[in-house]
């Protein structure tokens, strides 16, 4: 099974020796046999970590899935290149391109003492040193995104996936996600490869149980990240040519990455389109701030008491150009601001915005998406109880 863990720390530290200001190597641990687990960061250093989205993308947890290796190895050659350049400006990439190298050395489908490294984040924390090793970089990187990517090996077929999570009911999250995988899909197609694409219900990997023990779903319960996992066609009886997988791969992941360089349509701030906290796009709660850093800190703030926003309800009837909403809140106070997003139909003009009758109306941010009117009143420290917002348009 090829690249192996040895090729795969030439190749990375040859990338380092030739690209030595914008890639990092970091041994995030050692594995059961003790092989090192590698972590690559790309960046910009001209430009402030402050304002970079991080991303973090796995390979390799199964070791007889080869695909995944090899692609985690062109995506860095990519992100070191000219073509990568806005990307790293914007971003903060870490790599883990073998995740599980006793594995791979040995075309094992499990790490050295039998544990499956996806299913090793229960509620208890990681039992096996690849497990930890994963969740200590996601922890360091609180990441916007997170790629998970994988291949079919043992089973293999005619199709690559695109597969993202169970998400909380009641938020733009499910839309969010499958609209990305979508996207990520047709970039795969493009590339030659037929895709499906369909959330991740497969028992213990994705399903409705918050406590599953999977990597996707640690992702999105500690982060709110926009959690992708991808699976290529591949087999030790047949398999579509390396170059095609990896080529396709590669195109999933880099039209993932272009999320973060721009700004989602019903978002207020560029970046991946998880910092809706609460609610949905016509009545929610965003994450603030005018960092990419901040509003991180809001967003894993804001995430970690979800469930104490208990209400956001828009007042009836409602008016043409006058909104009124009430929000429930019932967590303890945020150190971090918050968002109120609310909407108007049409492509209006914001006059007067108010939160508990304090006027925010100069920090209120306004912008159109085909019919709608979006705003965004930032509230700095959020307090327990029932809260007045009102939006006034013409």
């Amino acid at each position: 099974m090829q690249p192996g863990p040895q090729e795969i720390e030439n190749r990375v530290h040859e990338l380092r020796r030739n690209h030595p200001s914008l890639l990092l190597i970091d041994e995030a641990g050692r594995s059961t046999q003790g092989r090192p687990i590698l972590a690559v960061t790309v960046t910009d250093p001209a430009t402030p970590d402050d304002d970079k989205e991080h991303a973090l993308i796995i390979a390799g947890q199964h070791g007889d899935e080869e695909t995944p290796r090899a692609t985690a190895l062109a995506l860095l050659e990519w992100l070191v290149s000219p073509a990568a350049a806005a990307t790293r400006r914007r971003q903060k990439i870490v790599v883990m391109p073998c995740v599980n190298p006793d594995g791979a050395e040995a075309d094992s489908h499990l790490t050295a003492t039998g544990i499956a490294p996806n299913l090793d984040h229960g509620p208890d924390g990681p039992r096996s040193p690849e497990g930890m090793a994963v969740e200590k970089i996601a922890y360091q990187l609180e990441p916007e995104l997170f790629v998970d990517m994988h291949a079919r090996g043992f089973a293999g077929c005619s199709f690559d996936m695109v597969l993202y999570p169970a998400t909380r009911p009641y938020t733009e999250d499910d839309n969010i996600f499958h609209a990305v995988a979508a996207r990520m899909a047709l970039a795969g197609e493009k590339a030659g490869i037929p895709h499906m694409t369909h959330p991740l219900t497969w028992p213990g990997w994705g399903g409705d149980d918050p406590d599953e023990p999977s990597t996707t779903l640690f992702a999105y319960r500690r982060f709110k990240s926009l959690v992708m996992l991808t699976e290529s066609a591949e087999s030790n009886a047949w398999a579509y040519p390396m170059p095609l997988r990896v080529k396709a791969g590669l195109a999933r992941v880099r039209c993932a990455l272009d999320f973060g360089n721009r700004r989602y349509p019903r978002l207020p701030h560029a970046g991946y389109p998880c910092a809706l906290v609460a609610g949905m796009f016509l009545s929610g709660i965003v994450a603030m701030g005018d960092t990419a850093a901040r509003r991180r800190q809001s967003r894993i703030e804001a995430w970690r008491h979800r469930d104490a926003f208990t209400k956001l309800e828009r007042c009836t009837p409602e008016q043409d150009r006058i909104k009124k909403l009430l929000l429930h809140y019932n967590g303890p106070p945020l150190r971090h601001p918050v968002g109120v997003q609310t909407f108007a139909a049409g492509r209006l003009r914001l006059t007067a915005a108010a939160f508990d009758q304090k006027d925010l109306a100069a920090t209120a941010q306004t912008w159109h998406d085909g019919c709608a009117t979006l705003t965004v009143i930032p509230v700095e420290h959020l307090a327990p109880g029932t809260h007045k917002i009102e939006v006034r348009y013409n």
